[in-house]
């Protein structure tokens, strides 16, 4: 079983072959309990254009959407795959984990606890961008 270590440089990586143009910072937002799970992110494009969202790209750059939602469900795979390394440690997983990235490597994790059942997806995501200040 690989290491958080070893999951976020994968997570990383994933990040920057899903984002098809030169980028300075990608908040990625990922949420997994019982059998539900969802994902997406935004990025800041370098030309200083507003952040873009992860669903979009395939329309923006002419890209094969299947094949870009087949990738983006490989990255959900590995950042889910942290609840296990959380689990085998004996730590409580979590239902929510924010992964901020910064084009020179550096990262920084968040990990969410509350119970996310009965909340409003679009007043979460809402909510989760004006926390991060995303516009």
């Amino acid at each position: 079983m690989p290491d958080q270590k070893e999951i976020f440089q994968e997570v990383a990586h994933a990040l920057n072959d899903l984002i098809p143009e030169a980028w300075n910072k990608v908040f990625l937002y990922v949420e997994g309990w019982e059998d539900f799970s969802t994902e997406y992110f935004y990025y800041y494009p370098t030309d200083g254009r507003a952040p873009v969202l992860s669903h979009h790209i395939p329309n923006h750059f002419d890209l094969d959407e299947e094949e870009f939602e087949d990738l983006e469900s490989e990255l959900t795979d590995q950042v889910l795959s942290l609840q296990d390394v959380f689990k085998a440690q004996g730590l409580e997983p979590w239902t929510s984990l924010t992964f901020i990235l910064e084009s020179n490597g550096k990262f920084h994790v968040e990990y969410g606890y509350e119970d996310l059942r009965d909340l409003d997806m679009v007043e979460q995501r809402e909510a989760w961008k004006a926390k991060y200040g995303i516009e």
